[in-house]
């Protein structure tokens, strides 16, 4: 490594020591011209390869080995023959089309394939899909939509290339989607076509129908009219009548009731006066005395019949008592046969009574709800003419429109009809980080860009540090160290403002997932491109090693994968991929900035590239006087 004053330790070898330098064999680094001769056959290629990468490569050869995440998320619809799943289609069309490397993978997959580097973006097939499609011409009213997602924190050309294959690809897209979603159209179209020819026919029944029930609303209306209001009226009329006589017929047998109440009262006193008075005559005794008084008699007719006629009377005494008692009784017991027939009589024409007004309130309502029939069915009369010029009014416009109706022919007609018909499908595009116009998807290919850059700008303003054999002094590891830390401090403040820079410049600032990690990164990748170009500054001094670190970084360029996609890239630079320090310094920046895994084993191996380069530049330079080449005028 180098610094910008001379140290009185680093001076040219004099001329004294140059006399006493050894004559034995020089190593080939000490030679310029060798220097020379290889920076030349390095750089050329390089630089030749460069060229023509830049000019003449077509990086779209070779996007079939580019990895892609495919998500179909598509619910399909309808069920049987009527089945539309668009998202299978369209996924096994993007799967054959071998236009990109697509992995088919779920959502979640498909977010961390993105956010860690895997993928370079991700294509969506919505849930709505197939149902988008399947209701066009009807409810929906946009195409159905596939989204792609990018993101430039990854590769910086990723975007711009993707969406160039995508716009290829969608014509494939199309093609597989075209022919099913839009013969739902046409299907529908047909069905329409047969919904009105089938709604004329039916509006032709329809208008039989509403003139059969005018006709018939017509004579409903009459017969209520002439028929139903008189005789509701006689019956309410007869009704009242009825209720009348029922009232008087009750009001009569209660005066009987009370007149049987009278007389079982009298027929009471009777009896009781009846038994006062044969409860005082023996009528046993008398007629025994009768009998006897009869033996005793001569048989003489008259005399006998005398007694008979006597005897007679004292049993019709018995007779008239027992007799006005059961009058008594019919006429005063409730259970008594006579009385109970007056009391069920009373009850019966009571009820009869009320039976009878509530008939007559009955019937009044009955002619009173015939005339409100009457009048509504001559309501309902009008109301059904105006439907049935109604009725033949759609019959006539309905018979019309199906004649005007399209006639689409057979599925054969019907397919090819579709395949005619506009894109039915479209793409949205999304960009995470976008990188162009300024925008923030730039920050980490400029920061590797400028972590490297930097310290070869150092190196190039002070003196190398470089192994040499042409003198005996050694360099402490005092100086060494001070050299080192010079260069490293200068290349850390520098890029500590060209990143304030880069986070002014990019429209919006970037945001990083992990700001500390992104910081952490730049520092790392800094003091690693120090460590690198310190050795190359070390082995073939301030031309040479100018050249080579500038045609490393330009080689790193095109290989390390931030630029262009590395599964894109010529045969020799994918082998050169994982040796590339770059390679290790972009996978720590699209962990930081995408909040995914690998950060640190992408920091470790920066590190450990750093400690060798910094052990490769002790070795090199320890033991040895160090030689300056003059700095250009």
């Amino acid at each position: 490594m180098g610094v910008t004053n001379e140290d009185p330790t680093t001076q040219t070898p004099t001329a004294e020591a140059a006399v006493a330098e050894p004559t034995g064999r020089r190593p080939w680094h000490d030679s310029r011209i060798r220097r020379a001769l290889l920076a030349v056959v390095v750089v050329v290629p390089l630089a030749f390869a460069a060229v023509y990468m830049w000019a003449m490569w077509d990086p779209t050869e070779t996007l079939e080995d580019m990895p892609v995440a495919l998500v179909n998320n598509d619910i399909a619809v309808g069920s049987g023959a009527d089945r539309l799943a668009a998202g299978d289609e369209v996924k096994q069309t993007l799967l054959d089309s071998g236009a990109l490397k697509f992995d088919a993978v779920d959502t979640e997959t498909a977010v961390d394939g993105l956010a860690s580097g895997d993928y370079y973006f991700v294509v969506s097939i919505p849930t709505n899909f197939s149902a988008t499609l399947s209701g066009l011409g009807d409810t929906t009213k946009a195409p159905a939509l596939i989204s792609i997602t990018y993101n430039d924190n990854n590769t910086l050309l990723a975007s711009s290339i993707g969406d160039s294959v995508m716009s290829a690809i969608r014509a494939e897209v199309v093609k597989g989607t075209a022919g099913s979603s839009v013969k739902t159209v046409l299907q529908g179209l047909d069905e329409l076509s047969g919904g009105l020819k089938d709604a004329a026919t039916g509006s032709g029944q329809l208008h039989d129908g509403t003139s059969e029930l005018s006709a018939g609303a017509g004579e409903l209306a009459k017969g209520l009219r002439d028929e139903l209001v008189p005789g509701t009226a006689e019956a309410a009329d007869g009704g009242g009548q009825l209720a009348a006589g029922a009232g008087e017929l009750a009001a009569g047998l209660t005066e009987l009731r009370s007149g049987t109440d009278e007389l079982g009262a009298g027929a009471t006193e009777l009896a009781d006066g009846i038994d006062s008075i044969v409860g005082g005559v023996d009528a046993k005794g008398i007629a025994d005395q009768l009998k006897a008084l009869k033996k005793a008699l001569p048989n003489d007719p008259s005399i006998r019949g005398i007694v008979d006629e006597l005897t007679g009377v004292v049993d019709g005494l018995g007779q008239l008592t027992s007799g006005s008692r059961e009058i008594a009784n019919q006429l005063t017991n409730p259970k008594a046969d006579y009385r109970s027939g007056v009391e069920q009589l009373v009850a019966g024409s009571a009820e009869l009574s009320s039976g009878a007004n509530e008939l007559s309130a009955g019937l009044g309502e009955l002619h009173q709800g015939a005339t409100d029939a009457a009048n509504g069915a001559q309501q309902l009369a009008d109301g059904a003419g105006q439907v049935d010029d109604g009725a033949g009014e759609l019959h006539q416009g309905l018979s019309d429109g199906a004649r005007q109706a399209p006639d689409l022919g057979d599925d054969v007609q019907q397919q090819s009809l579709a395949d005619l018909l506009a894109t039915p499908v479209d793409t949205k595009a999304t960009n995470l980080a976008a990188a162009q116009f300024n925008g923030p998807g730039g920050a980490p290919l400029l920061l590797i860009m400028l972590t490297a850059i930097v310290p070869l700008i150092v190196f190039m303003c002070c003196r190398p540090l470089r192994a040499s054999v042409t003198a005996a002094r050694t360099i402490g590891i005092r100086a060494w160290l001070r050299r080192v830390a010079f260069v490293c401090g200068v290349s850390l403040a520098a890029m500590a403002a060209c990143t304030v820079g880069v986070w002014s410049f990019l429209s919006p600032s970037p945001d990083p997932a992990n700001l500390a990690q992104t910081l952490l990164m730049v520092a790392a990748a800094t003091l690693m491109h120090t460590a690198v170009i310190g050795v190359m500054f070390a082995i073939g001094g301030y031309v040479v090693g100018s050249v080579t670190a500038l045609a490393g970084i330009m080689l790193q360029m095109f290989s390390f994968g931030g630029v262009w996609m590395i599964e894109t890239v010529p045969g020799a630079l994918k082998w050169l991929h994982p040796l590339m320090p770059m390679t290790y310094v972009r996978d720590g920046f699209i962990a930081s900035f995408n909040g995914s895994s690998g950060f640190w084993a992408a920091l470790v191996i920066v590190v450990g590239i750093t400690a060798v380069c910094t052990a490769a530049h002790l070795l090199l330079v320890r033991g040895r006087t160090p030689a300056a080449d003059a700095l250009p005028a």
